[in-house]
């Protein structure tokens, strides 16, 4: 790609170049008119988690080389985060799925108590046929959220049994 030192913009291919140049020259000329072969710097290591790369708008001149251009690494916004986190959850699993990240938990046995726990007769019915009949189970149920409470599990534990339950 080329590097246009006029108006300086990047991505300018081999055809462009020629176009505007009026003029044929060999893929990986170093120097065309106004033009700056450049390659990309490697991409420098970050943590996904909570940053991000962009290719930056600053380029380093080199003498009989391509120039090179760098990356800039970007923090990520609280709601960038919240949603890279969010899209990483899987948003529903199979019965089998749960059952087995629960029992690997050490949970398992503690779902049934959890639903005899519930006061209203008609919330322990719709959990215990839940429980019981669910062939998928939805990240957010309301129920399913208020078991896990039960269970003493917060959002991102939640969060972390469906990953993991995810990889069964």
């Amino acid at each position: 790609m080329y590097y246009n030192t006029q108006t300086h913009t990047f991505n300018h291919s081999h055809t462009e170049v020629a176009r505007e140049t009026n003029s044929s020259f060999a893929v990986g000329e170093l120097v065309v008119g106004d033009y700056r072969l450049y390659e990309h710097m490697p991409e420098p290591e970050y943590d996904a988690a909570t940053h991000r790369i962009e290719a930056s708008d600053t380029i380093s001149q080199r003498t009989g080389q391509p120039w090179l251009r760098g990356w800039d690494v970007i923090a990520l916004t609280p709601a960038e985060i919240e949603a890279a986190q969010k899209a990483r959850v899987p948003q529903s699993v199979t019965r089998r799925q749960a059952r087995q990240a629960l029992l690997l938990a050490g949970l398992l046995d503690n779902v049934q108590p959890a639903i005899n726990a519930i006061t209203d007769p008609v919330q322990r019915g719709m959990a215990q046929i839940e429980w019981d009949d669910s062939q998928q189970f939805e990240r957010e149920r309301p129920l399913l959220i208020s078991l896990a409470a039960a269970l003493g599990l917060g959002a991102e534990a939640l969060d972390n049994l469906f990953i993991q339950a995810a990889q069964l």
